[in-house]
């Protein structure tokens, strides 16, 4: 790799001869032509393009993903609310788990509460 970088840096010579014609060459031109030393230096990197007076600069791909990820599970969670306040509105019979580990059914009350925070959820999301 260190060998190649001094040839990337070399001089190219432009000469011009007396009917007109170009030749480039890595050595000097020789007398009773015109020369001309071009570098060759790597091309630089171009900036970004200027952004437009509101525009926004562009995020990196994994603030984009992030964000995505976030809008998603966001999106989600408002499904979920959503759709548990369906069912309550649907009516049937509810079940749930105790600290012990036992399913047991809930009574008139307990869904309405549970209805009521799906409800809150759903209302809390939506804002």
């Amino acid at each position: 790799m260190l060998l190649v970088a001094p040839q990337a840096w070399a001089q190219v010579y432009k000469c011009v001869d007396a009917a007109g014609s170009t030749v480039y060459s890595q050595s000097p031109c020789p007398p009773g032509q015109s020369a001309k030393v071009l570098s060759r230096k790597p091309a630089a990197v171009p900036d970004a393009p200027a952004t437009k007076g509101g525009a926004k600069p562009a995020a990196n791909p994994e603030q984009e993903y992030r964000k995505r990820q976030k809008e998603r599970e966001e999106a989600d969670r408002k499904a979920s609310a959503r759709e548990s306040v369906a069912q309550y509105e649907m009516g049937g019979r509810f079940s749930g788990m105790n600290e012990k580990g036992e399913r047991y059914f809930m009574d008139e009350n307990q869904i309405a509460q549970a209805k009521a925070r799906a409800q809150a959820l759903v209302t809390e999301s939506c804002k």
